[in-house]
């Protein structure tokens, strides 16, 4: 009797302890073994209870001198386990930041300028969050007075998703998870939702419960977002973050779809529409046209920050730009159908459409490309359409 109790217990301890990490989770299936992260947590319970009341009952049995003390040395086994699954290790709690409390970049500083940051803009303000503080604690609660943000970051993907959500989504009801296939994935035990960090959406491919919109998120050194922001907000740094990396990090998985159209590690710019598609990062200064679907696009560079827009005002007119420089020397852009000038954050502030307002689309830089092919199954590498480039071939032999 005492040989079932312990499998049943070294069983239950082994699924519990491993069926949530994706270095042993890939081994059955794709997406890092997602599916089985996914039960492992949803019976979680459950195969606690496997394990510990078969320790239990073995301990009386061996009291009562029906089985051997040798039986409890097996039970080694599962405290290992027990400890591998509870450890501090495989938990990241959640940070929970307050707005009203967080310095400026003026107020409070890094180490280093060089140190790379997640920068976001909620509403008028802008908020930089460094790599070693989400390293440490991938998912962060922000709340600015009436507007409230989930940011999940998943490092080996070097992306992240900024969630704008209502009052209803509480940080206590976030969980870490694990990385399945680079992507930080997180669970809402309010919703009993699985959210993909990279996608931002559940692992049902739908938009999670409270969401109300993505938002724009730029990965960059300080240096480069103090100048586009110097009055950013600073998420600080604790003593315990000190000891996680400051820049980007390849991926840690290698991707179990194939795609041989480009390397695996290459950085693209993903942009976020329906069907989402990426292009090769490269110099945008000046206006570049592409069309995903039937959406037509066009992006630019907006000192060093990348920006995406519809070209489309008013339904049916499809706008086409120049840079140009004004008397005062100063670079603005221009449309070719109306003459109206525009700012780079793409609002007209003269001419014709004065005041009209291009519709922003969600764009994320230096995303690898494997990882976001894996987890964006109809991701399509796409050629911007005034690109003097014959073919995708050609790209990607100019990358490598």
């Amino acid at each position: 009797m005492a040989l079932p109790l312990l499998l049943i217990s070294v069983f239950a301890s082994v699924w519990l302890a491993l069926g949530m990490d994706p270095a042993y989770a890939a081994l059955f299936g794709d997406f890092g073994g997602l599916w089985l992260i996914v039960l492992t947590r949803k019976i979680q319970w459950i195969l606690l209870i496997l394990t510990l009341l078969p320790c239990l009952v073995l301990i009386v049995i061996v009291s009562m001198n029906k089985a051997r003390v040798m039986w409890l040395l097996g039970l080694s086994i599962v405290v290992g386990m027990l400890f591998f699954r509870f450890s501090a290790n495989s938990r990241k709690p959640v940070r929970v930041l307050e707005a009203a409390s967080m310095p400026t970049l003026a107020e409070a500083k890094l180490d280093s300028d060089d140190e790379y940051v997640v920068g976001v803009v909620l509403g008028d303000q802008a908020f930089a969050f460094p790599y070693r503080g989400l390293y440490r604690t991938p998912i962060v609660q922000l709340t600015d007075f009436d507007r409230r943000l989930v940011l999940i970051h998943s490092p080996h993907a070097n992306t992240a998703s900024a969630l704008e959500t209502t009052r209803e989504v509480r940080a206590s009801d976030l969980e870490y998870i694990a990385q399945p296939a680079n992507s930080t994935l997180v669970y809402n035990r309010k919703y009993g939702e699985f959210i993909v960090g990279l996608t931002g959406k559940t692992v049902d491919g739908l938009m999670p419960t409270g969401v109300r919109n993505f938002l724009p998120t730029y990965r960059m050194p300080l240096m480069l977002w103090r100048r586009l922001y110097p009055q950013s907000k600073l998420m600080v740094l604790t003593q315990r973050d000190m000891g996680f990396p400051g820049v980007p990090l390849k991926p840690k998985y290698p991707p179990t779809l194939q795609d041989d159209s480009l390397p695996a590690e290459t950085p693209i710019l993903l942009l976020r529409t329906d069907p989402p598609a990426a292009l090769l990062m490269g110099n945008y200064e000046k206006p570049t046209y592409v069309r995903v679907g039937q959406t037509p696009i066009v992006i630019w560079s907006d000192h060093g920050q990348i920006r995406a827009f519809q070209r489309t005002v008013d339904t049916d007119l499809f706008l086409t730009f120049e840079v140009r420089q004004n008397r005062q020397g100063v670079e603005q852009l221009v449309d070719r159908q109306t003459g109206s000038v525009w700012t780079f954050s793409g609002r007209s502030v003269q001419g014709p459409l004065k005041g009209k307002q291009l519709t922003p689309v969600v764009l994320e830089e230096n995303v690898y490309w494997g990882v976001s092919r894996e987890w964006f199954s109809d991701l399509r590498l796409i050629r911007p359409e005034n690109w003097d480039l014959p073919s995708l071939g050609l790209l990607r032999d100019l990358h490598r």
